[in-house]
């Protein structure tokens, strides 16, 4: 009976659904509207970053590999701060939008800089 029981809730546990993560590449690009110039020379064009949801979580994966987690709200939303990279220099960008919309907007306080990040194909 014993041994019934366990088989019973070992076949519970390992019939819980799988974890769904969904992935999206991201480019970036400046909203130039009152964009210091310093953010307008910016040269973005070729940065990415790849997103993944999972459950209630966020990733981003940086162009240099370095990967960022934060919580998403149960209405998607999402607001965190991680470090990315331009060239040789490094900045913190405050991440900011909405997992089920998939848009977002990264800011870089320092330099005043906005930045979209639009999904891409």
């Amino acid at each position: 009976m014993r041994a019934l029981a366990t088989i019973a809730v070992l076949g519970i546990v390992t019939l819980s659904p799988p974890v769904l993560a969904e992935t999206w590449r991201t480019k970036v690009t400046l909203m130039e509207v009152g964009s210091p110039a310093n953010c307008v020379e910016a040269d973005v064009s070729k940065l990415f970053y790849d997103l993944t949801v999972t459950d209630s979580e966020l990733s981003v994966k940086t162009d240099s590999g370095k990967t960022y987690s934060t919580p998403v709200a149960a209405d998607g939303s999402v607001k965190t701060t991680f470090m990315g990279s331009l060239g040789a220099n490094t900045y913190s960008l405050e991440l900011t939008g909405n997992v089920k919309t998939r848009e977002f907007e990264a800011f870089n306080k320092r330099f005043s800089c906005r930045f979209k990040l639009t999904p891409v194909q």
